[in-house]
């Protein structure tokens, strides 16, 4: 279920036995170089408790290859595209639906609506990054939604370098490198 406490680790609480005093107590405002600045939530749809793993990030759970939840999210995204609002509000609603949350309208279904839907669902499975270069949104989305904490970002970032081993290894074909790079 989206949100829940099942999906995102968001209360931490001490573990050490030898500190009897915390043992057991909630984590709050910790700062410092041990927590890398800050305790922040995460997904936990791939932790499974390993007991020879003593630093706890063993992910050793199936890997999900396809979703149904994506299929009706990128069926939303096409019915969009062919300017069929009310048949992607109604496949947005189908999750929607299963996750408790309000239902929309084909009056508000817009590609910025679908994208957020989209990182609700998937959280921690899609790669954000091709999915934002597919739809041609990474730079304004990363701009708008991260603000200053992103810089430099550029219309040269949406594609990446080709290593120049490839370039190299294309013996046949000239295999220009991408622009910027």
């Amino acid at each position: 279920m989206r949100n829940s406490k099942y999906n995102l680790k968001r209360r931490f609480y001490y573990n050490d036995p030898a500190q009897t005093a915390l043992f057991g107590r909630p984590v709050t405002g910790l700062r410092g170089s041990d927590t890398i600045f800050n305790i922040t939530p995460y997904t936990t749809k791939w932790n499974q408790f390993d007991p020879s793993d003593t630093f706890g990030f063993g992910t050793i759970k199936d890997l999900t290859m396809m979703r149904l939840g994506e299929t009706y999210l990128l069926l939303a995204e096409a019915q969009f595209k062919q300017g069929n609002t009310a048949g992607a509000a109604a496949s947005l609603n189908v999750l929607r639906t299963r996750a408790r949350a309000a239902q929309v309208t084909p009056g508000q279904v817009n590609l910025n609506l679908i994208l957020d839907e989209r990182a609700r669902e998937l959280i921690g499975e899609e790669q954000r990054r091709l999915t934002l270069v597919r739809t041609g949104t990474l730079i304004e989305r990363t701009q708008r939604l991260n603000g200053a904490s992103v810089t430099g970002l550029t219309a040269k970032n949406v594609l990446l370098p080709i290593p120049q081993t490839s370039i190299v290894l294309n013996s046949d074909a000239q295999l220009a490198q991408n622009p910027g790079y």
